[in-house]
């Protein structure tokens, strides 16, 4: 199971395990990414709609899953879906580092909740891949240097 299969990594991911040979369930939030992967993919590999900060959705994908696997379980869990949100903080509203913390984190202990049965069956694995902004910030101003403070003596 890979979440945020619709795009990059984790659609690449997703292929390549299909390429491999495993069995490969993808999350996706909408139906033209799940035609694609369908498309370019083979049989083995089954596009899941979810929706990581959705209970229900993260819930009848699990069902989903599980009635497909039965008791062999799951080899893996990807957390991959994930969003960047980017700016200095100073700017940055409050609405978006929420969404942003409700997707990457939140939303990858949901799904890990959800699935964790499934894993434990499988005797899988757990992936969680993270977004790494801090690498290549954008662009700013540089901050204003703070005063000097005066010396104790």
């Amino acid at each position: 199971m890979i979440t945020g299969a619709s795009t990059g990594i984790g659609a690449a991911c997703a292929l390549h395990l299909d390429r491999l040979g495993w069995r490969v369930f993808a999350g996706v939030r909408r139906q033209t990414d799940a035609d694609t992967l369908k498309a370019q993919g083979s049989p083995r590999l089954t596009p899941i709609a979810l929706d990581v900060t959705d209970t229900v959705s993260i819930s009848t994908a699990a069902g989903a899953v599980s009635g497909a696997v039965g008791p062999a379980g799951l080899t893996g869990l990807i957390n991959n879906a994930g969003i960047v949100v980017p700016g200095p903080i100073e700017f940055l509203p409050l609405a978006d580092l929420r969404r942003q913390l409700e997707i990457n984190v939140v939303g990858q202990v949901a799904v890990t909740q959800a699935f964790l049965p499934l894993i434990r069956t499988g005797r899988g694995r757990i992936v969680n891949m993270g977004r790494s902004p801090g690498a290549w910030p954008p662009p700013s101003r540089a901050p204003t240097p703070l005063p000097s403070l005066p010396s104790k003596r």
